[in-house]
């Protein structure tokens, strides 16, 4: 099971809906998947579960659960709001919980204990932290062994992931707990030469912890929300179902090297399998021309350029579910695809990269 926080002290990045978007293509790909809303204002509670009764229930239970009796356990409070999707909802009585907690021992620790008893239920945790480092976002990240950056990409912000990589290394010092951390860009407009310095800074500082995806300005990515969905049912010809699936993709690629054994959901008939939009992303700052070739377009370079997204460049094709293998051809010179672990041998030489389809998303 991979707990993934989604954190920054900072407001206005897309915290909560790439909490939001993230579980919801990781659902969509038939992976198992819960959502813990650890946020007193509860816009991921209402971003997943739109017109739904208020809980009766949420996290300010489970957190005061070991204080209590009966005592409230995190699968008490878990409701389903799709398939292979589930909720752990907030409510406003959470921001009380630092003042109730003061003095009780271990209070650092309680989310890690509640997630004890999830057992092997899901593939993936996602917490979404509310906008400060304090009590609840401590317990998030304790009970986190990955957490997910959100950075709109602006001064402010590149300050304040230096701070926020300082209380990673204190947590680790003073705890011995580790968390591996990595910056998603997010509200990248392109236009303006500042905001592609920013994600260059980014990108030069913070080698082997950001994202290759790039998540674009997207005015549908605001409309979902208001509409308390996520993108993948609201607007599925935008950039920010393109972004989104893509940083989903690139979170399932780690799982062969975590060594995590995944069951997808179950393979739908040929008849009913639907083309995908997949969009390959690649970092390569110093190219002046990126294309895509594979058995998807024949090996056939011209004609697929990929666009540049600052240092990263990217193209989305519509693929029916299945098996591809595939190259980029870097300023004329073809290569595997660095993020991409699965490989085999092509029979012309050098390695191909993989990619495989399997049409639950």
């Amino acid at each position: 099971m991979r707990t993934i926080a989604v954190v920054n002290q900072k407001g206005g990045c897309g915290k909560t809906i790439t909490s939001i978007n993230l579980s919801a293509f990781l659902a969509l790909a038939g992976r198992r998947v819960l959502v813990v809303d650890m946020d007193p204002q509860g816009h991921t509670t209402l971003g997943l579960s739109p017109g739904a009764p208020a809980a009766l229930r949420s996290m300010y239970d489970v957190l005061l659960g070991e204080t209590r009796r009966p005592q409230t356990n995190l699968l008490d409070i878990i409701r389903s709001v799709g398939d292979h999707l589930d909720l752990a909802p907030s409510d406003i009585l959470l921001s009380a919980i630092p003042e109730a907690l003061a003095g009780v021992s271990g209070r650092e620790d309680i989310l890690s204990r509640a997630f004890v008893d999830l057992g092997d239920r899901y593939d993936y945790v996602i917490v979404d932290c509310p906008p400060n480092v304090g009590l609840l976002t401590f317990n998030a990240l304790k009970a986190c062994n990955e957490a997910l950056i959100p950075m709109d990409p602006s001064f402010f912000s590149l300050h304040g992931i230096g701070k926020l990589f300082e209380t990673f290394q204190l947590l680790e010092r003073e705890t011995g707990h580790h968390v591996s951390p990595r910056v998603l860009v997010t509200l990248y407009s392109g236009r303006a030469a500042f905001v592609k310095a920013v994600v260059d800074e980014v990108h030069r500082h913070l080698a082997g912890e950001h994202f290759t995806t790039v998540v674009r300005q997207s005015v549908k990515l605001a409309e979902a929300a208001s509409h308390g969905v996520p993108v993948s049912a609201y607007a599925k010809r935008s950039v920010g179902f393109e972004d989104y699936q893509a940083l989903a993709n690139e979170v399932m690629q780690q799982e062969a090297g975590m060594g995590m054994l995944v069951e997808t959901a179950p393979a739908a008939s040929p008849a009913t399998l639907e083309p995908i939009l997949f969009t390959f992303t690649l970092e390569a700052p110093d190219a002046v021309r990126v294309q895509l070739a594979g058995e998807f377009n024949g090996w056939t370079p011209e004609g697929s350029e990929m666009e540049s997204v600052g240092q990263v460049w990217k193209k989305t094709l519509k693929l029916a579910p299945g098996r591809y293998r595939y190259r980029y051809v870097i300023d004329g010179e073809w290569q595997k695809d660095p993020q991409n672990a699965v490989v085999e041998q092509s029979p012309y030489g050098g390695q191909d990269s993989v990619l495989v389809l399997d049409g639950s998303a």
